[in-house]
């Protein structure tokens, strides 16, 4: 087994955990959400909120594992120490093969489709060549992180400072809202306001939220690259989510005092645009789509980042296909040319998925949700994680041992039922998101089910290998 070199620092760390997060759907879930929040504010942001402080609180439990763990791989390591080494391999399967795949392809999708709004081609997500040049985009992302991961990590933080600045601008244009457009517009009104005709749906209003919010779990899979991991992977978390948290609830406020309700509503995903066109024009609305775009690419590179570490983290193990191969670092002692081939064929299979479900075909039409299904299958996993902490993590204080797993718990239950349907069936009677949950289940299987032919129980030889690791 060949060991990563240690290249990151701290800031590394906070820009995958904002710089994933941020990406696309701050900007596109707003007037969704704010919909099935029956145009209420107030609703809206609880739903946010709700999101947010599953986030934190997950966010929390992550970092206390950090803090005592160090292997290959955080998400997983922690997995495994909660529950077993067939728990941990499975999951690290599911990592590779589904989440990070299906969450990179997509956010390619949003990228490109600001690319092509930029230039001023006619060009929308679901078109064909926004496909191909989302294709082109994962290609260039896998191509850097593996012949150049120093400059990848550059490029992570450069877009995590450039995404900001949008969210910056709104946020004093909302301040201000009464000035610039005039009376009827601000921090008041759009509280006091409803849009009308929307029917709240809370569940689905928070499982919305699930994807905003997601990715921040990616950073654990630099832990073994992180200087001071111990240190800085739980600064990183804890820091990071709660910055998150406190950037959207601000941008949403200031989108609402600006456009309104019913304006953020009917903009949708054009909202924040229409924002910077009020203030500067065109050549403002211009700024800002080149401002989401590199966003999308921010998010695109850190989840490739995961991805194209995800089954060097099985074969570090002795597990999954060709342990030995998948396991052989590059030149620059970072990352499995395997591996990254592996999580390239991932996130293009994803992207073909994306395509049929964009389009209806099939069965796959069901699938238009299942970025937010993953989530919500992720969250349920985690859920051993933070029951570990209460039954072993004795020297801990009662608010982090018992409070913060408590709350990480309930949300991620809340999350699972949301992402499964349930919800909304035992709430509203309806079936649609039950449906796209069983045809997507389908797909999981499919996938998963090679896992089990990779399966092999763990070496004298790396066992050891991981003990000398988490010592040091």
């Amino acid at each position: 087994m060949e060991k990563v070199k240690k290249q990151y620092g701290l800031w590394m760390g906070i820009a995958m955990v904002i710089g994933i997060v941020i990406g696309s759907g701050v900007f596109l879930k707003a007037g969704g959400v704010l919909a099935l929040s029956g145009g209420d504010l107030k609703i809206s942001l609880l739903a946010w909120l709700v999101g947010g402080l599953i986030m934190v609180c997950s966010g929390f439990c992550f970092a206390v594992f950090a803090g005592k763990i160090t292997k290959f791989n955080g998400v997983v390591d922690y997995i495994e120490v909660a529950t077993n080494d067939k728990v941990g391999y499975a999951l690290a399967w599911l990592m590779a093969t589904f989440y990070y795949p299906i969450i990179a392809s997509i956010v390619a999708l949003f990228g490109g489709s600001y690319f092509f709004k930029l230039i001023g081609v006619n060009v929308g997500l679901t078109d064909l060549p926004n496909f191909l040049f989302a294709f082109g985009v994962l290609v260039l992302m896998v191509l850097l992180n593996y012949y150049s991961p120093l400059l990848s990590s550059k490029f992570q933080i450069s877009a995590t400072v450039i995404k900001l600045i949008p969210i910056g601008v709104i946020a004093i244009a909302g301040l201000f809202a009464s000035l610039i457009v005039g009376d009827g517009a601000g921090i008041l009104p759009a509280f006091s306001q409803t849009a009308e005709g929307y029917e709240a749906n809370f569940g689905e209003a928070v499982k919305k939220t699930a994807f905003a919010y997601e990715g921040w779990v990616c950073a654990t899979s630099i832990n073994a690259e992180l200087k001071d991991s111990k240190k800085n992977l739980p600064r990183a978390l804890v820091f990071g989510t709660i910055a998150i948290l406190v950037f959207y609830l601000i941008y949403y406020i200031s989108l609402s005092a600006f456009l309104g309700n019913e304006g953020t509503i009917l903009q949708d995903a054009n909202a924040p645009i229409a924002v910077f066109e009020s203030i500067m024009g065109k050549v403002g609305g211009a700024f800002f789509t080149f401002f989401i775009m590199i966003s999308c690419f921010g998010t695109v590179n850190g989840v490739a980042i995961s991805c194209c570490r995800g089954m060097y983290t099985l074969s570090c193990r002795g597990q999954g296909i060709m342990p030995e191969k998948f396991s052989k670092l590059g030149k620059n002692q970072s990352v499995s040319l395997y591996s990254c081939l592996y999580g390239f064929a991932c996130m293009t299979l994803m992207l073909g998925v994306w395509y049929l479900a964009m389009h209806g075909v099939w069965l796959f039409k069901y699938l238009g949700s299942m970025d937010e299904i993953i989530c919500a299958i992720i969250y349920g996993v985690y859920i051993a994680l933070y029951i570990h902490i209460m039954r072993h993590f004795k020297e801990m204080g009662f608010f982090s041992r018992f409070v913060m797993p408590v709350v990480a718990i309930v949300g991620s239950l809340f999350f699972v039922i949301c992402g499964t349907g349930l919800y909304q069936l035992l709430v509203d009677g309806n079936w649609d998101s039950l449906k796209a949950f069983g045809v997507f289940m389908v797909l999981f299987f499919l996938l998963m089910f090679p896992c089990v032919f990779f399966y092999r129980k763990r070496s004298e030889q790396t066992v050891e290998a991981v003990e000398e690791e988490t010592a040091e």
